[in-house]
C-alpha cells in the first residue's frame, strides 16, 4: 500500500505522485481510491487502491538497480518470433503494461535492434520512443540526476547492444 508523498510508476504512463488517498462512490459501492498526479503530465489520476497491483503501480527503482536496467538494455536482442508487426506490437503492449522496468528495457532493446535492421511501423515507433522516456524519467529520478544524463546513459547502453549473429 502506497502512501501520500509517495513517488511511482503507473504502467505506460510515467512517474506519478500519490496526492490523497480518497473515499469515493463508485458503481454505488465506496471504494478508496489512489489520486495520483502525474508528473509529466498536468494531470491528476484516481486508482481505486484494491486495483493498484493488477495494474502494475509499483514504487521507483533504488538507484543500484540502474545499472542492471542499463545491462539489460546492452544484453542481446531477442528476436519476435513472428514477422507481421501487429503481433510484435501485441506482445511488447503485454510487457510494456506489467510495469516491470526490466521489461520495458527489454522492448526498448529489441525495437532497437530491429530497428537498425528495419524500417519499423508507425505505432513500434510511438512505443519505443514512450518506452524510452518512460525509462529516462525514471532513472533520472531514481539517481537525481537530469533527464539529459539518463538519456545518455540509456543511449549508451543501447550502443553496446550486442547484435544477434
Amino acid at each position: 500500500m502506497f502512501k501520500v508523498g509517495d513517488s511511482l510508476v503507473y504502467p505506460t504512463q510515467g512517474l506519478a505522485k500519490v496526492e490523497a488517498i480518497e473515499e469515493k462512490q463508485i458503481a454505488g459501492s465506496p471504494r478508496r481510491v489512489y489520486v495520483l498526479k502525474m508528473l509529466s503530465r498536468n494531470m491528476s489520476v484516481m486508482v481505486p487502491t484494491d486495483n493498484a497491483k493488477k495494474i502494475g503501480l509499483r514504487n521507483i527503482i533504488d538507484p543500484c538497480e540502474v545499472d542492471k536496467v542499463l545491462e539489460v538494455l546492452a544484453s542481446e536482442p531477442v528476436e519476435h518470433k513472428s514477422s507481421y508487426w501487429h503481433h510484435r506490437y501485441n506482445d511488447n503492449y503485454q510487457k510494456l503494461k506489467t510495469g516491470c522496468i526490466y521489461q520495458t528495457a527489454e522492448v526498448i532493446r529489441d525495437l532497437n535492434s530491429l530497428r537498425e535492421r528495419k524500417k519499423l511501423a508507425v505505432k513500434e515507433t510511438r512505443m519505443i520512443d514512450n518506452a524510452k522516456q518512460l525509462i529516462i524519467s525514471e532513472i533520472a529520478y531514481a539517481r537525481e540526476s537530469e533527464q539529459d544524463k539518463a538519456q545518455l546513459m540509456v543511449e549508451e547502453a543501447l550502443l553496446h547492444t550486442h547484435q544477434p549473429v
